[in-house]
């Protein structure tokens, strides 16, 4: 039922026009028809983060989004967390070959206000580098409006000396002088955070944290990848060192001239081999050239300082996994930037890397991932984890072995059991030709119809199913689906005015099917007598459009969070929603909602009672039809059994 599995922990996604506009909700972390077709946050320790959504036309914002204008904020209300600011930068309208219409918008975060700005020419001497990064700030501020203004926040990236020269290049904006006059040579990362209304940039070494939570097989990882890369190793070294410059026999020396070798002081060799990596990895020769050094002896001792300390071996983890806080409130969300354990024992994977990227699919956080520090590992560190990784690879094929070994086991003992199946066919295959002679007799008894039993399937739908082909009704019939109720509206005219797009196709695959129109139901946000009312005139006029009949079920969806805790006002308001229903003839009329809310919630003085128990073990006491599960066969699909002949 559309609303009936609404999240009660998730993320908020809202939208405002202008810096101080006010926020209208893109993604509801409550409210079901509020909802984005896709939502993801992409973050790294190395960009700033950059967020993607896709929203179709049946949403209210659909015409709403308007790069640099509109600015957008993604929140955990359960953990009071801001996860992104930024604004809009571009979108794209597209429609499939199926006629489906979407627009993705791309985002980015606060960061990016920085290139709206540029720098002038200066030379910076002597400056720390927080001061040059004033500067910087001071020149963005002038420039921009007042809320793209920033004020300097934590800022400890220093060097050597704690000065620097520099100078501000002026054909580049204010971000990309940060990143090339400060980020790309003295380390560090950056980020600006708004903190009530004022924009505050950090500059730190490392924006770091331990995260709360460890990620390990059968606990909440999901998957895991580990790339290794030693294409960039180095085993034989050329190290070269000053231009001997030569001259011409006019005197000058613009003629190409030989480095400065190692082979007066390396018994005539040019070369320096390291043997270990040789014996793991071959030969792969590379040159290294030190232009400041200018004895043989100072660059035999930098030649061997490179080879052994040189981490060229490319090491990457990446991992699929659940974020527990979703499911604890007491356990802390899993954030970028943070130093993480994980555990894949079948990998023989144990390591605490550092988190320096992540995607968060909003609407889906079992399809998230992330990235683990990439840093390059030396061999000690390479031959350990390829020891680590062996045995693990050793105890996975002797558990196999083991399993194998029940598994004959288990097909012996199966094999016993055959004979005494066959034996056993044949009489059952006698007595159901029996059972199915006593059935047709007592169908025939009551007549050319068929006597009614009560259990049958049927399903309910709605626009969140989607546009699905015949052959999806086809194989849902075959499946044992006789029947189908179809949302048809939710809202008022003056309000919502919602009208499902794909009932009338629905509908039609369905009876193509095989299956029987049910009836239509009506999604219900009544907030008074005269709303309710106001919905059911809504609704009426839709049913007389579409053709169904008076004798068909309507159906009224009580169970939106938004309804009053009033009992007697919201009964009273249904019982007015029914009214106008049963005055125009449509006299079969049946409340929908949820176990906990029939008598809690309203009384219920509908013909008939369509309680929603999932998981339930029996049919919920006077239920006229149970909707059992909302996963019918795997899918995302609500399945419903039948105790009245007025459903199937």
């Amino acid at each position: 039922m559309d609303g009936g599995s609404a999240m009660t922990k998730g993320f908020r996604i809202t939208i405002r026009e202008g810096w101080n506009g006010a926020e209208k909700v893109l993604n509801s972390d409550i409210f079901p028809h509020y909802r984005l077709v896709s939502a993801v946050l992409s973050k790294s320790t190395s960009s700033y983060d950059t967020f993607t959504f896709t929203i179709d036309p049946t949403h209210a914002l659909y015409t709403e989004i308007d790069p640099y204008k509109c600015f957008v904020k993604i929140t955990r209300p359960d953990k009071n967390a801001t996860l992104f600011e930024g604004r809009v930068l571009t979108y794209t309208d597209s429609m499939d070959s199926s006629g489906t219409v979407e627009k993705q918008a791309t985002c980015e975060g606060l960061e990016g206000f920085l290139h709206d700005s540029v720098q002038p020419w200066r030379e910076f001497h002597n400056t720390t580098p927080k001061d040059f990064l004033q500067s910087l700030i001071t020149e963005h501020n002038k420039q921009v409006e007042s809320y793209k203004q920033i004020t300097l926040g934590t800022v400890t990236v220093t060097n050597s000396t704690d000065n620097v020269y520099r100078y501000a290049d002026d054909t580049k904006d204010t971000y990309d002088n940060i990143q090339d006059k400060l980020i790309s040579r003295l380390g560090g990362e950056m980020r600006i955070r708004n903190v009530d209304g004022k924009l505050m940039l950090d500059y730190e070494p490392e924006i770091s944290s331990d995260c709360p939570q460890r990620i390990e097989l059968v606990h909440n990882m999901v998957s895991s990848s580990r790339t290794v890369d030693p294409s960039e190793i180095v085993t034989v070294l050329k190290p070269l060192g000053a231009t001997q410059e030569r001259q011409n026999n006019d005197g000058s020396t613009d003629v190409s001239s030989p480095h400065l070798t190692i082979a007066s002081v390396n018994g005539g060799n040019d070369y320096l081999r390291d043997d270990q990596l040789i014996s793991q990895f071959g030969i792969h020769v590379k040159t290294e050239t030190w232009e400041d050094v200018t004895t043989p002896q100072a660059l035999l001792a930098k030649g061997r300082a490179f080879l052994n300390a040189q981490k060229a071996i490319k090491y990457q983890l990446q991992a699929g996994y659940i974020d527990l806080s979703f499911l604890e409130e007491t356990i802390g969300m899993i954030e970028c930037g943070s130093y993480v354990s994980i555990v894949n024992q079948l990998e023989g994977l144990y390591a605490t890397e550092r988190i320096v990227a992540m995607s968060l699919d909003l609407l889906d956080v079992a399809n998230s991932t992330l990235t683990l520090s990439d840093n390059p590992i030396d061999l000690d560190t390479y031959r350990s984890q390829k020891r680590s990784e062996t045995d693990a690879q050793k105890a996975l094929i002797n558990r196999l072995i083991m399993r194998q070994s029940r598994s004959n086991k288990e097909i012996a003992d199966l094999s016993k059991q055959n004979q005494q199946l066959s034996d056993n066919y044949s009489k059952l295959s006698s007595d159901y030709v029996k059972l199915s002679e006593r059935v047709k007799q007592l169908e025939n008894s009551g007549g050319n119809t068929p006597a009614w039993t009560s259990g049958s399937k049927f399903i309910d739908l709605s626009s969140n199913n989607g546009s699905q082909a015949q052959s999806w009704y086809d194989s849902l019939y075959q499946s044992g689906v006789k029947g189908l109720m179809i949302k048809l509206t939710e809202g008022s005219a003056a309000g919502s005015a919602y009208l499902n797009p794909l009932f009338d196709e629905q509908k039609s695959r369905g009876i193509t099917a095989k299956m029987k129109f049910i009836g239509a139901y009506h999604y219900f946000l009544a907030v008074s007598v005269s709303d309710a009312q106001a919905e059911a005139q809504w609704f009426l006029s839709k049913l007389k459009a579409k053709g169904v009949p008076t004798s068909a079920v309507v159906s009224c969806d009580v169970e939106d969070g938004s309804l009053t805790k009033d009992k007697a006002a919201l009964t009273a308001e249904v019982d007015a929603f029914y009214k106008v229903l049963t005055d125009a003839g449509y006299t079969n009329t049946c409340d929908y909602s949820s176990a906990s809310w029939f008598s809690s919630r309203f009384d219920s003085h509908a013909k008939y009672k369509w309680i929603a128990s999932w998981g339930a073990s029996a049919k919920p006491a006077g239920a006229d039809a149970w909707q059992y599960t909302d996963k019918y066969n795997g899918a995302s699909l609500d399945c419903n059994y039948s105790y009245n002949q007025i459903f199937v």
